[in-house]
């Protein structure tokens, strides 16, 4: 019981390992911005420790979430566990082929749009309601209820288009950064804001690339439909 109390105050954001600018950051933000940021590198390299790194990740924000009550972000960092072994296993099997990029066309867009209102109405009122379904676990309300509801079910979208190759996969990420980065730096963790500054950095760089190669995709497309 003492090693489990002395192994749990590491995961609370009052254990400082120093002060940077007046800012006490603590081990957790460190260890989940550094690591998100190895995984987003590793990730863009093609390497398998891409994975286990974000199962790492995810277990860092979901503690971190759930003390700054942003509980859809905690609920999310469940997902992007599980994801992240069926990544790695399916990294290790070697298995599929690399699909061209694609958009998903007016009438998807349309349902995407349809979805991601639906679903941050739903998580909005599920989170809002576990104080009240499990006042022991969480003592506190949730805070930007639906902005932080958004920012998660984007989030399982955006990944999921991602893993599809869509081209909206990208425009999904950068409306996701964008909303983090103003919920993380109001919830008054910059060095998590930071990462997220360099994480939309890297959705504008996403779609740019892959809005260049949807072009040339079309382009063959149209020239082999005219030669037939």
């Amino acid at each position: 019981m003492v090693e489990f109390l002395h192994l749990k105050q590491y995961f609370s954001l009052e254990y400082t390992i120093f002060v940077f600018f007046g800012y006490p950051l603590s081990l957790l933000e460190f260890l989940g911005t550094t690591s998100g940021l190895v995984c987003v590198y590793l990730a863009s390299r093609n390497h398998i420790l891409t994975w286990p790194i974000g199962i790492f990740n995810s277990i860092c924000f979901f503690f971190l979430f759930f003390q700054i009550q942003l509980y859809s972000d905690m609920l999310l960092q469940i997902y992007f566990f599980g994801s992240s072994i069926y990544g790695w296993i399916i990294w290790r099997k070697r298995t599929g082929q690399f699909t061209k990029i694609v958009s998903l066309g007016r009438n998807k867009n349309l349902f995407v749009i349809f979805l991601l209102i639906v679903g941050t109405f739903g998580l909005g009122f599920f989170t809002k309601h576990l104080p009240i379904w499990f006042p022991s676990l969480f003592a506190k309300p949730p805070d930007y209820l639906y902005w932080d509801a958004f920012t998660t079910v984007t989030s399982i979208v955006a990944n999921l288009l991602l893993a599809q190759r869509k081209l909206e996969s990208w425009f999904l990420w950068v409306l996701v950064d964008i909303v983090c980065i103003v919920l993380y730096y109001l919830k008054d963790i910059p060095f998590v804001t930071v990462e997220y500054v360099v994480f939309l950095l890297i959705a504008f760089y996403g779609s740019l690339h892959w809005y260049k190669e949807y072009q040339v995709n079309q382009k063959t497309f149209n020239t082999k439909a005219q030669s037939k």
